[in-house]
C-alpha cells in the first residue's frame, strides 16, 4: 500500500513531542509532501544571502529551509480486508536519520537509526482491516556522534535533510514466506543462500514447504528450476542452494548482462510467496598486485560522487537520474564510480548494473580528529552502529554485481582493530566484494585487504600532487616503487582537486531545494572588485590548466604496470568544504566547456596511446621516445600498430607507422623555435602532446632596469625603451603554475589559477604557446612577479595574465606593454636569469621584439601609475 501523498505534520525543535504524547493527538499543520523532505515542504528557518564575503558564506549551498530536530508526521490508512493474518511493515527507503512509528498511538517498537538502507516497521498485531492512525516521528540531528564531514550526513554535500525521500509503503506478507535472498556467483553457478520466515518459534512445530528456483539467462531463456523440499521449523532460518549454469554470460563493463532468478516457496496450506532477484555473474578478487573480474585484470578509471544534488539538497531515488549520470562517467571514458563516505540507493546500483559501472561503497564514516571529529572507534556507539550498518549495506545491495568494492570510510583514523573487525565480518559473510579499511592514508596492508586505496602508498605518492617538478620536466612518471613496495593491488585517491574557477551564473539555475548561498558570495564580491565581466575568460584558463594536470595525472596512472587504477576528485564540482569547484563539469553534471568526451577520453579510456618523452629539446638534440599502449579492453593488443605525427603548425614534421616500442627523431632540421604538436593513435585510440623546441645559442643580449632605478625616469622623461623587472614591485601576486589545491578557503592559498595568454602577440614570434600555458611555461610561471592589474584602469590589455583564484580575486600580469610619458615600456615580471630552455627562449624572443619595429605600445599609462607600483 503505497503512503505517498499528503501528511499531516507537527514540528519539534525543542524536542518535547515525546513529552506531549504527540503519537496520541492529531498533528496540526497538514499537507505535507512525501516523499520529500522538510525543506520541500518549506518547513524549517528560511535562510537568506550572506552579507559578508566570510569562509561560512562560501561553505557550501544551504537548504533553503533548514530543519534539524524531530518532526512528526501522520495520516490515515484504511487497510482492506483479506489481510488478517498477515504479517504488515512499514518501509520507508531512505530517512535521515532516524525514525519511529505508532499505530492508533500505539508504539512499534524502538526507533530505527539508519543512513545507508531502508527503515523497517514491523506493525503485525497493530493494523487490521479498517481505519488506522499512523504516526512517525523522524529525527536528524546528529545521534550517532559521527561529526558533519562524511557525504552521508552533512551541511556540505547533501545537506542535514529531514524526511522520508524514497518508495514508503506498508507491506503485507504472508506468515511464510522469503525474507531475504542472496546470491553468490560460483566458476559454474551460483549459490543461493535463501532466509525463510514462518510463524514458528516453539520446539518441536514444523511445516512443509517446497522451494523452486528459476534462473533466467539475460536473453530471457528460462534455465533448468531447482526445487526441494524443506521444512520450516523456525521464525528466521537458512536454506542453501547450487543452481548450475552452462555457457556463462559473464557480467562487466563491456557486457553488462543480467540474469534473473525467481523464487516461489509454496507451503503445505497452500499458500504462495514469489520472490525476483536481478543478479550478474562476476567474481572479484584481488591476487598479487592486481584487481582481478572474472580471472582477468581490471583498472580502474573513476569519479568520486560526493552526493552532490543541487535541486533536491538530497539522493535521487530514479533509477534513470542515475543512469543519466553514469552513461556521462562512460562517456568520459570510465568505468568506476566512488561514493565518498555514503551509500548510494537502490536506484544506482541498479543503473550501474545496467550499464556496467563498478561502483566502490562506504559507510557515513569519516571521523578524525583533523577534521574536528572524535576519532573512530572513541564513541562506544561507533562499534555498534558501523558494524551494524556495514551488515545492512551487505544485505540491501549485495547482489548488485555493479556493488564492486567496500571501504568502511574515508580518511578515518582512530580504532583500526574495529575497522579489521568490521572488513573480517563483512568478508566471512559476503565474499562477492573486494574490502579495503579505509579510503586513504597510507598504511601497512591488514591480512584482510584486497587492495589499498590512498595518495600515497608504501610511503611513495600515487597522485601528481607532489610529482608536479617532474610532471613537467617529462611524460614518463609512474607509480612503480609504490607498486614494487605494497603486497596488494594499489587504487590512487581523490586524483587532481585543481580548483576553477566557479561559475557564478549556475545561481540562475538552482530553482529547487538549495540556495546558492555560496555563489552569492562569490559573485558579489567578484562585482565589487570589477571582475564580474571576466567570469568566464577565468573559467576558461583555470579548466585549460586544470586538464593539463588532469591528463597528466591519469596518464601517470595508466603507465604504471601493475597498477589497480585511480579515482578522481572530482569529474564534477564538490560545491561544500567552501566552495571546491574541482570538476570540468559542474554540480549539475553539465560541461564547463574547458574538454570534450572525446577529448578527455584521448587519454581517459580503455585504450590510450602513450608516449613518453621530455617535453623540452634543444633544436641541437634528438628526440627520444618511447611508445606504449594503456590496454585494459576485453581483447588485448600484442604487438600495437603505432601511427606517430608530429605537426609544426600546419606543417607536418616527422611521420612514422611502427610496431617498435621505441623512436628516435633528430630535430636538427629546426632553425627555429617550435611548438611541435604530437599525435599518437593505436588500436583505435588517438592521443597527443606538446613538445617544445629551442636554439641552444641566444642570438640578442637583453638589458633590463629595475623599476625605481633613475635609468627609467629619465627614459620616461626623455623617451626610449625599456623591459622593466618585475624586482622592486610593490605587493607583487606571486605566480604559481600548479593552480589552488581544493579551495583558497579550505586551504587558504593566494596562488593564482592558470593564465591566459595572447598568443597572438608579435612578442611570441619566437616563442611558440597556446592561449593557456603548457608545461614549458612551469619554469617562468613559477615565482613570477605579477603586476596587480586594478592599478592600470579596466579594460587594460595585458600580453599574458595570471588567472585569480576565488578568494583573492586579483587579476595581476607579469607580462604587459604601455607608453609611459615619453617611453615605451615592457614590463617583465617572469625571472629570466636562468639557463632552462624556456627561459632562454622567452629571454631571446622577448628581446628581439623589444629592438624591432614591431615594438609599439598602444596603451597609455601615466608616469605617476607606473612609478607608483614600484618601491
Amino acid at each position: 500500500m503505497d503512503l505517498s501523498g499528503s501528511w499531516d505534520y507537527e514540528t519539534d525543535e525543542e524536542n518535547t513531542g515525546l513529552d506531549r504524547k504527540l503519537f496520541q493527538r492529531k498533528l496540526k499543520g497538514a499537507g505535507f509532501l512525501l516523499p520529500g523532505s522538510a525543506c520541500q515542504n518549506q518547513i524549517g528557518r528560511k535562510q537568506e544571502y550572506a552579507a559578508e564575503f566570510t569562509p561560512e558564506a562560501v561553505r557550501a549551498p544551504r537548504e533553503r529551509y533548514e530543519y534539524v530536530g524531530p518532526l512528526w508526521l501522520q495520516r490515515q490508512v484504511r487497510v482492506p480486508r483479506g489481510c488478517e493474518g498477515k504479517d504488515v511493515r512499514l518501509f520507508l527507503e531512505r530517512v535521515n536519520m532516524a525514525s519511529q512509528a505508532w499505530v492508533d498511538g500505539k508504539c512499534a517498537g524502538r526507533q530505527v537509526v539508519e543512513l545507508s538502507a531502508p527503515h523497517c516497521h514491523d506493525l503485525t498485531g497493530l493494523l487490521t482491516p479498517g481505519v488506522h492512525t499512523i504516526t512517525l516521528r523522524l529525527d536528524n540531528r546528529n545521534l550517532l556522534n559521527i561529526g558533519g564531514m562524511a557525504s552521508g550526513y552533512s551541511i556540505d554535500t547533501q545537506g542535514i535533510w529531514s524526511g522520508v525521500i524514497g518508495r514508503m509503503e506498508l507491506q503485507f506478507l504472508n506468515q511464510e514466506r522469503m525474507e531475504d535472498i542472496q546470491v553468490y556467483p560460483c566458476d559454474n553457478g551460483i549459490d543461493v543462500k535463501v532466509v525463510t520466515a514462518s510463524g514458528i518459534s516453539s520446539p518441536g512445530k514444523k511445516s512443509a514447504a517446497r522451494l523452486r528456483l528459476t534462473i533466467v539467462s539475460p536473453d530471457g531463456e528460462p534455465l533448468p528450476c531447482v526445487s526441494r523440499e524443506v521444512e520450516l521449523y523456525q521464525a528466521r532460518q537458512t536454506e542453501r542452494f547450487h543452481c548450475e549454469i552452462r555457457e556463462i554470460c559473464w557480467w562487466n563493463e563491456f557486457h553488462p548482462c543480467l540474469y534473473r532468478l525467481d523464487a516461489v516457496l509454496e507451503t503445505e496450506n497452500g499458500g504462495e510467496d514469489r520472490r525476483t532477484v536481478t543478479f550478474g555473474m562476476r567474481l572479484a578478487c584481488s591476487r598479487e598486485k592486481n584487481l582481478l573480474l572474472n580471472g582477468r585484470p581490471i583498472f580502474l578509471r573513476g569519479t568520486t560522487d560526493c552526493a552532490i544534488d543541487p535541486l533536491t539538497g538530497y539522493p535521487s531515488m530514479e533509477e534513470e537520474t542515475w543512469v543519466k549520470r553514469f552513461s556521462t562517467v562512460k562517456e568520459y571514458g570510465m568505468n568506476h564510480v566512488r561514493f565518498h563516505a555514503w551509500c548510494p540507493p537502490e536506484a544506482a546500483f541498479a543503473a550501474a548494473d545496467r550499464l556496467g559501472i563498478y561502483l566502490s561503497v562506504e559507510m557515513p564514516f569519516w571521523l578524525n580528529r583533523d577534521v574536528g571529529c572524535p576519532a573512530a572507534g572513541e564513541d562506544i556507539l561507533h562499534r555498534y552502529y558501523f558494524t551494524q550498518e556495514a551488515l545492512a549495506i551487505s544485505k540491501t545491495y549485495g547482489n548488485h554485481p555493479s556493488f564492486l568494492m567496500f571501504s568502511n570510510g574515508n580518511e578515518i583514523m582512530g580504532d583500526f582493530e574495529l575497522l579489521e573487525d568490521i572488513i573480517i565480518m563483512m568478508k566471512a559473510q559476503d565474499p562477492r566484494h573486494l574490502y579495503t579499511l579505509t579510503s586513504n592514508f597510507d598504511h601497512p596492508v591488514s591480512p584482510c585487504e584486497d587492495y589499498l586505496c590512498a595518495f600515497e602508498a608504501g610511503g611513495h605518492p600515487v597522485r601528481l600532487q607532489h610529482l608536479q617538478e617532474a610532471a613537467a620536466e617529462h611524460s614518463c612518471l609512474d607509480y612503480r616503487e609504490a607498486v614494487e613496495d605494497v603486497p596488494a593491488p594499489v587504487v590512487s585517491f581523490e586524483v587532481g582537486q585543481y580548483c576553477v574557477f566557479p561559475d557564478v551564473d549556475l545561481i540562475l539555475e538552482y530553482q529547487g531545494n538549495m540556495l546558492p548561498v555560496n555563489l552569492e558570495a562569490i559573485r558579489r564580491e567578484m562585482i565589487k572588485n570589477g571582475i564580474y565581466d571576466r567570469r568566464k575568460d577565468y573559467i576558461a584558463a583555470s579548466g585549460a590548466m586544470a586538464a593539463l594536470l588532469y591528463k597528466e595525472d591519469v596518464e601517470t596512472a595508466l603507465r604504471t604496470e601493475g597498477f589497480g587504477g585511480f579515482s578522481l576528485l572530482s569529474l564534477c564540482d564538490y560545491t561544500g568544504q567552501n566552495t571546491a569547484a574541482v570538476g570540468l563539469l559542474n554540480a549539475f553534471w553539465e560541461s564547463k566547456g574547458i574538454l570534450t568526451p572525446e577529448e578527455f577520453r584521448q587519454f581517459c579510456g580503455p585504450a590510450v596511446p602513450l608516449f613518453l618523452s621530455k617535453r623540452v629539446y634543444s633544436t641541437e638534440e634528438t628526440l627520444k621516445a618511447r611508445l606504449k599502449l594503456f590496454d585494459s579492453r576485453e581483447e588485448r593488443a600484442e604487438s600495437p600498430l603505432f601511427h606517430l605525427e608530429l605537426w609544426n603548425g600546419k606543417e607536418l614534421f616527422f611521420r612514422t607507422e611502427t610496431r617498435e616500442q621505441q623512436v628516435e627523431i633528430p630535430l636538427t632540421g629546426l632553425s627555429n623555435p617550435a611548438g611541435l604538436r604530437v599525435k599518437l593513435s593505436a588500436e583505435g585510440g588517438s592521443n597527443s602532446w606538446m613538445v617544445y623546441v629551442y636554439p641552444e645559442k641566444e642570438k640578442t643580449g637583453l638589458p633590463m632596469l629595475r623599476g625605481d632605478s633613475e635609468e627609467l625616469k629619465r627614459l620616461i622623461r626623455e623617451g626610449g625603451r625599456a623591459v622593466v623587472s618585475g624586482e622592486g614591485l610593490k605587493c607583487p601576486v606571486e605566480g604559481s603554475f600548479t593552480p589552488v589545491f581544493w579551495s583558497p578557503v579550505f586551504f587558504p592559498s593566494s596562488r593564482p589559477c592558470g593564465a591566459i595568454i595572447d598568443s597572438g602577440h608579435p612578442l611570441f614570434e619566437n616563442f611558440p604557446t597556446e592561449e593557456y600555458p603548457g608545461f614549458q611555461w612551469k619554469a617562468l610561471i613559477d615565482g613570477c612577479a605579477g603586476a596587480k592589474l586594478q592599478q592600470l584602469g579596466s579594460g587594460f590589455r595585458s600580453i599574458v595574465e595570471l588567472a585569480p583564484n576565488f578568494l583573492t580575486q586579483t587579476p595581476a600580469s607579469p607580462l604587459f606593454e604601455g607608453k609611459v610619458g615619453a617611453a615605451e615600456i615592457l614590463f617583465c615580471g617572469f625571472d629570466l636569469q636562468g639557463e632552462q630552455l624556456p627561459v632562454k627562449g622567452l629571454r631571446q624572443s622577448i628581446a628581439e621584439y623589444v629592438l624591432s619595429d614591431k615594438f609599439r605600445p598602444d596603451q597609455e599609462i601615466s608616469p605617476e601609475t607606473f612609478l607608483g607600483m614600484f618601491f
